[in-house]
């Protein structure tokens, strides 16, 4: 009876390792589930890849960006950055030389309107994004004086909206020298003013017509403008095999790797 107890207690044991080893085989063949988690993702099949230092919350964790690149899908199917109480719409992301393409969303909702869409200011946060050397402005004038002075005329926008909608009398060239007088003029004589970054200017001297005359400003806001982010370098942490992260406690980067978090990249495998 005691050989049998013993012989009992031996195959327990002997079950409970074999067990626990093809347990911890599964675990270790397993990647770790930061890396799992930081998977890149995306809006849509036509949006662009989102990785680090972006990510779009429900889709991935916070850990898988950086504080302040915060995503969310629009019905469009492209991500959307939230700066200044501004929407813009991502259309394009170059994480080689860390810069986005960027359009503002209310362009996309005034519904094909000729007539300029409700924006505000966009200040940047300067220790996140920043504009290229390509990028340049216009600044957007409502609530003039009649009649215009000086040459204002020249820069009405056109619009066949109804009273509501014709919201922006003026678009002036916001770093044209050749328009600081008029420019002046229209800080005087109208109400309110913003600025709306665009694209170079190379690129609206094509939207000016025989009488001198900005038109197709709707385009020209349509056709966005170039940032550049600033955040932490990922290129080591990804040419080693791992997706990069921030551990917003400490407030230092992470290279989440199949085995486990790392400061900087995955340490090489052992042959």
């Amino acid at each position: 009876m005691k050989k049998s107890v013993n012989t009992d207690t031996f195959l327990i044991s002997l079950y409970l390792c074999l067990f626990c080893v093809i347990l911890l085989s599964k675990r270790s063949r397993a990647a770790h589930f930061q890396y799992e988690a930081c998977l890149p993702t995306n809006c849509s099949s036509g949006g662009p890849n989102i990785s680090f230092p972006f990510y779009i919350p429900g889709r991935q964790e916070p850990y898988c960006g950086y504080p302040g690149f915060e995503l969310n899908c629009s019905e469009s199917g492209f991500p959307v950055l939230e700066l200044s109480e501004n929407e813009y719409v991502v259309e394009d992301i170059f994480y080689g030389n860390r810069s986005l393409h960027v359009y503002n969303a209310a362009v996309s909702r005034s519904g094909g309107s000729s007539c300029l869409p409700r924006i505000r200011n966009t200040t940047l946060p300067p220790s996140q994004f920043g504009y290229v050397s390509s990028t340049s402005s216009l600044r957007l004038f409502s609530n003039c004086r009649e009649p215009l002075r000086g040459e204002l005329s020249r820069f009405v926008v056109g619009c066949e909206g109804s009273e509501d909608e014709k919201i922006w009398e003026l678009a002036l060239n916001n770093n044209d020298t050749d328009e600081k007088n008029q420019m002046s003029i229209a800080m005087e004589e109208c109400g309110e003013n913003v600025i709306a970054p665009v694209e170079s200017f190379g690129i609206i001297g094509n939207n000016i017509n025989n009488n001198g005359k900005m038109v197709n400003i709707t385009e020209i806001l349509r056709k966005g403008f170039l940032m550049n982010w600033i955040a932490s370098d990922c290129t080591t942490c990804e040419d080693s095999g791992g997706r990069c992260g921030f551990n917003s406690s400490t407030f230092h980067f992470r290279c989440f790797c199949p085995d486990r978090p790392h400061s900087r990249s995955c340490k090489p495998r052992k042959i």
